[in-house]
């Protein structure tokens, strides 16, 4: 009787905890909603789906599945498990099925024609990256997804052939310092150090 009653009042908790944290889930995403025009948000989880990072994935998967909305598109990547071993390269397969899946075709960027004016194109879609180190891991997959989307902006406004497999070496070094920069400034931020996944 006693371990009954423990196990009710541990899902009890459970449930309040879920209460209180979708509150702030929903608060969050409505706000990065926002930023979209209502339009499409991407939520990419990097978690692991094992061990103890699994909790945190199956809570995100379960908030997301409440909220219920068709502005949330949502991608788990286990990045360690893809990427085991210091195989970053298998990124690749996040960015092929967010091309499988139209993403990165029906996301636009803001274009302006200062000349006339006129916006050409708004951005309609935005990526949230879910991490628990929210540093080196996220910074890989988001300068994936950035070197790509600045290679369909190249080509869109004729800067990069369309047959052209991507950036030139020269252009490619700019980026990658760029990112690199980047995801030093952050890390020193939050860790005090350099980023350790700075040389991808």
């Amino acid at each position: 009787m006693q371990a009954s009653t423990n196990l009710l009042r541990e899902e009890k908790e459970k449930n309040i905890y879920f209460n209180e944290s979708h509150d702030a889930f929903v608060k969050h995403i409505e706000s990065e909603l926002l930023t979209t025009k209502g339009n499409q948000l991407i939520l990419i989880s990097l978690v692991d789906e094992w061990g103890k990072e699994n909790i945190l994935n199956d809570t995100f998967f379960e908030h997301i599945t409440k909220y219920n909305s068709p502005q949330l598109s949502y991608i788990s990547f286990d990045f360690h498990e893809y990427c085991k071993g210091l195989q970053f390269g298998n990124v690749l397969t996040l960015l092929q099925l967010l091309d499988k899946n139209n993403i990165f075709r029906e996301m636009h960027f803001c274009w302006i024609n200062t000349e006339k004016n006129i916006v050409l194109s708004d951005q309609t879609s935005l990526f949230r990256i879910n991490c628990v180190d929210c540093l080196d891991r996220t910074n890989v997959v988001q300068a994936a997804i950035a070197k790509t989307i600045l290679e369909i902006m190249l080509k869109k406004i004729s800067l990069l052939d369309l047959d052209e497999g991507g950036l030139n070496d020269h252009a490619r070094n700019i980026f990658q310092t760029m990112w690199a920069d980047n995801g030093d400034a952050i890390s020193r931020q939050y860790a005090g150090t350099d980023a350790m996944k700075n040389n991808l």
